[in-house]
């Protein structure tokens, strides 16, 4: 792939798709990692002297975070010293016309891409570059540049199609994404795989590969994913919204295979009254839902991670917005960041509990990816559409 060095940008007009995705809580988006991880982008375009055109997505149709963009430039305009100009508008005559008046170091953010007609169609990249989107943006640009790995999974126009028509690169942090997970491969080994957060389908899928192909040699497990292979494994934990019984048969055969190179939690917190309990799964049921993985599990996680020479953390191991029930995703992490390994973090919720658990994404550890389902679709060797059209 080309990178920004290998394009003459300076004083040029930039189309730049990133992922400004966030939270929206009671209506109001959140400040997240990735908003202040692309204003580093946008400002080295501006320094370059772009005039910087900005295509972002948030939430997705049907759902009560598929708003308009207009709040997240605010957030931009708050950490950026920068002129940053927010549209209503992708392709009509309003940012036409405002993208024509842009002047160096400006940056404009155009409206929600998906709520664009064309960027969602379920068409392949060669009709993708002959939309409406594609062909209007492109006339009024001259580079286009992609920063948003964690979209690069998905066959949308803004990601497929505009590299077919004009001239294209990838930005640093899609730059440093791909690279870093290539050098997962030829990493130092034992390589070690510490997996949470709440999409346990995802987690099935991933362990299957990572195993099956011999990519990590130990999984350590947190979050609901760790909570179902308990329950597979015949523990009671009551708590019906896992529905097990849908991954059973898939998560048996991983442990018949692959049973030694898993661990499992051995303890588990939960609330009492708004108190810390936790309890051995021996002594499981428990009333109350569990919020996070036990301190016995964190001490047999963090004396693994002593042997390890890589160290791959990827979803949160509990509730970590709910306070005290970061401790064991904060504690495990901890030991990530002092350890010699190579530590590489991944998904967007994980880099959401770095930054509300004190760590340093930057300088803590040696890569942090802001993608999730692309991260993982790259761990595992699949080809993603947008690093693919790039090069």
């Amino acid at each position: 792939m080309k990178t920004l060095e290998d394009l003459d940008i300076d004083g040029k007009k930039v189309l730049v798709r990133v992922d400004l995705n966030s939270t929206v809580k009671y209506g109001s988006v959140e400040m997240t990692p990735r908003i202040k991880e692309h204003s580093q982008t946008l400002e080295k375009l501006c320094g370059r002297g772009c005039a910087v055109v900005v295509l972002a997505h948030q939430g997705r149709p049907g759902r009560n975070d598929f708003i308009h963009l207009s709040e997240h430039a605010e957030l931009l305009n708050q950490i950026m010293d920068r002129r940053i100009i927010f549209v209503e508008d992708i392709t009509g005559d309003l940012a036409q016309r405002t993208i024509d008046e842009l002047k160096e170091g400006d940056i404009l953010v155009l409206d929600n891409v998906r709520m664009h007609e064309d960027e969602l169609r379920d068409v392949d990249p060669e009709e993708h570059k002959e939309s409406e989107l594609v062909q209007t943006l492109s006339e009024h640009c001259d580079f286009y540049i992609n920063d948003a790995f964690s979209v690069c999974h998905r066959n949308h126009a803004s990601i497929s199609g505009f590299p077919l028509v004009m001239e294209s690169a990838a930005g640093p942090l899609l730059e440093e994404d791909v690279e870093t997970i290539e050098h997962i491969k030829e990493s130092g080994r034992p390589r070690y795989f510490i997996l949470g957060g709440n999409k346990p389908e995802d987690a099935i899928e991933v362990i299957e590969k990572i195993l099956g192909d011999g990519i990590v040699d130990l999984v350590m497990l947190g979050g609901k994913i760790g909570e179902i292979f308990l329950e597979v494994e015949g523990y009671d934990l009551g708590d019906k919204e896992n529905e097990t019984h849908k991954l059973e048969n898939r998560v048996r055969n991983i442990l018949e295979k692959h049973g030694k190179d898993i661990v499992l939690p051995r303890d588990l917190a939960y609330s009492n009254d708004g108190e810390r309990r936790e309890i051995k799964v021996e002594d499981l049921p428990v009333d109350q839902k569990v919020l996070d993985i036990g301190t016995e599990t964190v001490d047999e996680i963090n004396r693994r991670i002593e042997n390890a020479e890589t160290t791959v953390f990827n979803g949160p191991l509990g509730m970590f917005e709910r306070k005290p029930f970061g401790e064991g995703t904060r504690k495990v992490l901890r030991k990530m960041k002092e350890s010699d390994s190579f530590t590489l973090i991944g998904g967007g919720d994980t880099s959401h509990a770095l930054e509300d658990l004190g760590f340093d994404l930057e300088g803590d550890f040696n890569h942090v990816s802001l993608a999730g389902g692309a991260f993982i679709k790259a761990l595992l060797g699949e080809k993603l559409v947008g690093v693919e059209v790039l090069k």
